[in-house]
């Protein structure tokens, strides 16, 4: 979004406006959110990773314990 002033002219009437820090085009704000939603779905990929790999862990260490106290597998 830029942000617009009006220049006066010689004749002391204001001219056209000139624009200042334009910022990002739509093409580059669109390009950046779809950036940063890439970003987030890898690391909510990444947690689920994680996630499933604590559960085998937990499952792993139960069966572990198990087969400790005498209990069948």
């Amino acid at each position: 979004m830029a942000i617009e002033y009006k220049k006066r002219e010689p004749d002391g009437s204001m001219g056209q406006p000139v624009k200042v820090g334009t910022g990002l085009s739509i093409d580059e704000q669109v390009l950046s959110l779809g950036e940063q939603l890439a970003q987030e779905k890898i690391k909510g990929i990444q947690k689920d990773l994680l996630i499933n790999s604590l559960g085998q862990t937990v499952t792993q260490l139960k069966l572990e314990m198990l087969a400790m106290k005498g209990g069948e597998v």
